[in-house]
């Protein structure tokens, strides 16, 4: 005899914490047979007096976004199991399953377990920081559930979120949605939760050298678990990718990690998503991402050293610069939630990896080599090797006609042309051999006979940010750049390049940066971002006056940048 348990609004929030996830699926007599992978979850065939087949728990209602702001939805489990559920992303625990079937009245009250524990993400000594609750955000409630079988062993665990009483194409018009879902432990585990400040920072608040950043107000320098790396700080989660029009467009298994440098310590955090075999991701191809290359995976750019203003500002260069002879990701605009709540517009770009130069170019991504500020971020350990032989041209002299032709065998001179005039015209302040500096090549010469290339990464902190000297339209970063970057102190000695490198800083300034084309292109963005802005201030503050200087000063930079820095550019 199967039993009813009906669960009333407001009762559910948080009922179930776990402290792991359960990995193997168990069928309810123990006897696991085939898997079976089919859409929404990791499925699996069972015998349980008769064979199932789909998912081990029956929801009445998938994921998606429903107008009503609450909804019923009925989950039911095979027979002789019983259902283990959850309401905040946590992974379920047998010990409060006692029903077979489940009726959950879903609304508003079942989300906010994030904004709720915003103490464990805000950092007192960071000035600034803000997650505000406000009821009148868009919401989803994400319901997971496991079947128990008598002997109280789990099946995986099956989520849906479900956003109740929005419409994704009115209320982000000309945005894709992310949903993101996974354990909270992943987020806010004081050990190991990604987006706490957790046990790295009391540990690093107890040092000397934290009381003298402090004391400094270097705040940038300040370690949380958030501004940690590598492996060991990837955590599993699920993702669903909405089209403009409400539809469901993709799910898929990923591995998360914050990403970014200074921003890494912002309330709203950037991410980096991994597709691989471990989570169970598999290829695919949607129109979702309108030509964008995620194969590998992407990033969700909360906006860098713009986060809490111009956001879109890395790709809206990005594009002023578009016909520059540098690989650059492309990038789309997107909006986040995190468990089913909101959390703010987002660039959703490539990441630049070996995947996305083989998806582009057609290279074997297995002769791909990327070095990322000095080391190898993509290909062997010994390809260092090729980079080191590249730098050792700035010993050398450029002017030299047999050390430049042996030079440009190893560099492509136009795309470092292009690179520099890029980066120096926008007055880059964000960019040093140990800063935001990649460049890639094949190993072996399949592809531009096996010459290095720039990758244009994260431009940003430039043209006119924040009125800083370092950004200013009047500042010589002719100058700057030949002092940071002594391999291109001694090529801009060479007339050829010079020449190469004069001519790209012209067109930049006469076609890529004038001043229409810079308004021009400016106002595609702001049609985009800026009716996504109340919503962003509602849940981080409200920045608009920030926004209005950085719209100003960007303008007032490129309306006076041609005049300065070609004379200086043209004297050299």
């Amino acid at each position: 005899m199967k039993t009813m348990q009906r669960v009333r609004m407001g009762q559910l929030f948080s009922l179930f914490v776990a402290a792991s996830v359960c990995l193997t699926l168990i069928s309810c007599s123990e006897d696991k047979r085939e898997q079976s992978d089919t859409e929404g979850a990791v499925l699996a065939s069972y015998e349980m007096g008769a064979e199932l087949n789909g998912d081990v728990i029956v929801f009445s209602h998938d994921s998606g976004v429903y107008p009503d702001e609450s909804i019923s939805v009925a989950l039911t489990a095979p027979e002789g199991c019983t259902i283990a559920f959850t309401t905040d992303g946590s992974t379920p625990t047998a010990s409060n399953s006692t029903s077979s079937e489940v009726e959950l009245n879903l609304d508003r009250s079942l989300s906010g377990n994030l904004v709720a524990q915003r103490d464990l993400m805000i950092n007192p000594d960071i000035p600034h920081e803000i997650i505000l609750d406000d009821p009148s955000l868009p919401f989803g409630v994400v319901v997971t559930a496991c079947a128990v079988n008598e002997s109280g062993k789990l099946s995986d665990p099956v989520s849906k979120t479900y956003f109740l009483g929005v419409d994704f194409a009115d209320r982000f018009p000309n945005c894709v949605v992310v949903s993101l879902t996974t354990d909270p432990e992943n987020l806010l585990n004081y050990d190991t939760g990604i987006l706490a400040n957790g046990a790295v920072y009391d540990d690093w608040r107890q040092s000397q050298t934290a009381q003298e950043i402090i004391d400094k107000e270097q705040t940038w320098l300040v370690e949380t678990n958030g501004t940690q790396r590598g492996k060991d700080w990837e955590r599993p989660c699920r993702l669903q990718i909405y089209d403009m029009n409400n539809n469901l467009e993709l799910e898929q298994n990923a591995g998360m990690r914050i990403s970014g440098g200074t921003s890494s310590r912002e309330s709203q955090k950037s991410f980096n998503f991994y597709f691989r075999d471990e989570y169970g991701s598999a290829p695919f191809e949607s129109e979702v991402f309108d030509g964008l290359d995620v194969n590998s995976g992407f990033r969700l750019r909360a906006g860098g050293n713009n986060v809490r203003y111009l956001k879109f500002k890395d790709a809206f260069l990005m594009n002023l610069l578009s016909n520059c002879k540098c690989l650059m990701a492309q990038s789309r605009t997107a909006v986040l939630f995190i468990n089913g709540e909101y959390w703010g517009p987002y660039l959703l770009s490539e990441k630049i990896s070996d995947q996305l130069i083989h998806d582009r170019y057609g290279v074997d991504k297995d002769q791909v080599v990327i070095t990322k500020e000095g080391e190898v971020d993509e290909g062997l350990d010994e390809d260092i090797a090729l980079y080191d032989e590249l730098m050792s041209y700035a010993q050398k002299d450029l002017t030299d006609p047999e050390t430049w032709q042996a030079f440009c065998k190893e560099m492509d001179i136009e795309s470092m042309a292009d690179c520099f005039a890029a980066r120096v015209y926008i007055g880059d302040a964000d960019w040093a051999p140990d800063k935001n500096d990649l460049l890639w090549r094949t190993r072996d010469d399949s592809f531009n006979d096996g010459r290095w290339q720039y990758i244009l990464y994260d431009i940003e902190f430039s043209s006119g940010m924040y009125g800083n000297e370092l950004t200013s339209a009047n500042t010589d970063h002719l100058k700057v750049a030949m002092e940071k970057y002594p391999l291109f102190a001694q090529a801009i000695r060479n007339q050829e390049f010079y020449n190469l490198f004069l001519e790209s800083l012209k067109t930049i300034g006469q076609e890529n940066c004038n001043p229409e084309q810079v308004r021009s292109t400016l106002q595609e963005y702001l049609d985009v971002w800026e009716p996504l802005l109340p919503d962003f201030y509602k849940r981080f503050g409200d920045w608009q006056s920030g926004w209005d200087s950085v719209i100003s000063s960007t303008l007032d930079f490129f309306d006076a940048r041609y005049d300065v820095i070609i004379p200086i550019a043209e004297e050299l």
